[in-house]
């Protein structure tokens, strides 16, 4: 075979020279020859005019800004933002109802009321009790603990008290059987019975000498017992000084409304119906809540809450009563200062509200999302101790007993939640089964 090689210069369609190699194959069959262009690659030419640097940009930005918005959504999402859940809720109620117009006879305080700030801006302080110093919380897990402590020592000195009267006559009796026996006869047996009874007798007369420790706790309780009952009056009083002219006749205006509203989801003959009064509500609340006043926008939540039992209640809808508490209740809970635990403004009782609205409609991941929202605020370990206990029942009612295992190992006071922490060799063998 003989290969000869030359360069045999070529000119493309513009005119401009190129140089080719001309490669010529001589063999026993023939000859070929095959012509490569040395200076050009054809596919790299078409990748480059496709994809050029600019075209390259574009499309790293067009999937940047995709991801960016996937994020952005996903955040907003996740949990979902409440101008979100309130838009929502909004065009679930017109649907349903089959109008958009909720607007209703409401007398409003005026623009010029609702517009004012609020009067206090400054952080409340939190009072202490005149005799202990002590704050109302601490106060009541004090008393809690003293109180509980006592009851259970006195009913055990009471129980030991009793069982003495029945041992000591027990001991007598048996006393006087081994006076009487007749000569020669074996009191070996009595006589140990004997024994065992007057060491149950003196554990039993060590129980019941404790009383005196009874009546020192019960005198640790007083000033505590003088102080809550400080408390209670102080609760009373501001209750009775915040209704002032204006926030009176408001109120009143909610009640009457509220009375009428529950009267319309009583006779209402369609479910049209009862959405409509349910967008009336919600209409009112949200104008409320839109006020610089915390009295106003504290009427616009309990406004809400309403509107969202209705919804549970006569509409049997769980899924929209969640919705309203998730865009018009737990929005707002810069509204619940009330240290009076009988108060719906008090931070745990509304946060409670809206965890028993979402563990109705099995949303226990609302109800851990609730609670944990009240850890982050929690002034007291017990109370943090509740907090974690009511977790740990969202995620065993939600059959994660990995998390639930996990969070009741957090609790502090294991004698006080003794009852949930029973939980815990059943979890593990949950676990443990791959269940």
């Amino acid at each position: 075979m003989i290969l000869r090689w030359a360069f045999v210069p070529l000119a493309d369609r513009n005119g401009a020279a190129q140089v080719t190699s001309h490669v010529t194959l001589i063999g026993p069959i023939g000859s070929f020859s095959i012509y490569m262009k040395g200076d050009i690659n054809q596919r790299d030419t078409h990748f480059k005019r496709r994809f050029s640097p600019r075209i390259l940009w574009t499309i790293a930005a067009v999937a940047l800004l995709a991801g960016l918005s996937v994020l952005a959504w996903y955040r907003i999402t996740h949990p979902p933002k409440p101008w979100l859940v309130r838009w929502r809720v909004d065009r679930y109620l017109k649907r349903e109802a089959h109008t958009g117009n909720f607007k209703v006879d409401f007398p409003f305080p005026s623009k010029a009321e609702m517009a004012k700030p609020a009067s206090s801006t400054a952080t409340p302080v939190t009072p202490k009790g005149s005799r202990t110093g002590q704050s109302f919380e601490e106060l009541r897990e004090e008393y809690l603990t003293l109180k509980k402590t006592a009851l259970v020592l006195d009913r055990e000195i009471v129980r030991s008290e009793n069982q003495l009267k029945e041992a000591t006559a027990e001991l007598v009796a048996l006393t006087k059987q081994m006076d009487e026996a007749l000569p020669g006869t074996t009191t070996a047996e009595l006589q140990a019975n004997a024994a065992v009874l007057r060491l149950r007798v003196s554990a039993l007369q060590q129980t019941a000498a404790r009383r005196p420790e009874v009546e020192a706790k019960n005198e640790a309780l007083t000033p505590i017992e003088n102080d809550l009952w400080e408390f209670q009056r102080a609760f009373q009083a501001e209750t009775a000084g915040s209704a002032t002219a204006s926030a009176a006749a408001l109120t009143k205006a909610r009640n009457e409304f509220t009375a009428e509203t529950e009267k319309t989801m009583e006779t209402a003959g369609s479910y049209d119906a009862m959405y409509q009064t349910i967008g009336q509500e919600l209409f009112v609340a949200r104008r409320l809540l839109e006020s610089g006043q915390p009295d106003h926008r504290r009427q616009g939540v309990t406004l809400a809450l309403n509107a969202s039992r209705q919804a549970a209640n006569h509409a049997l809808n769980g899924g929209l009563a969640a919705r309203i508490c998730e865009g018009y209740v737990l929005p707002h809970l810069d509204l619940a200062t009330d240290t009076n635990r009988r108060s719906p403004f008090n931070e745990e009782n509304l946060l409670a509200q809206c965890a028993n609205i979402f563990r109705r409609n099995y949303e226990f991941d609302n109800v851990v999302r609730v609670y944990e929202m009240y850890l982050e605020t929690v002034k007291t370990p017990a109370r943090a101790d509740w907090a974690r206990s009511q977790i740990a029942l969202a995620y065993e009612q939600s059959n994660e007993p990995k998390k639930a295992l996990a969070v009741l190992r957090e609790i502090r006071d294991t004698n006080m939640y003794r009852g949930p922490l029973r939980a815990v060799p059943r979890l593990e063998q949950q676990i443990k089964n791959g269940k």
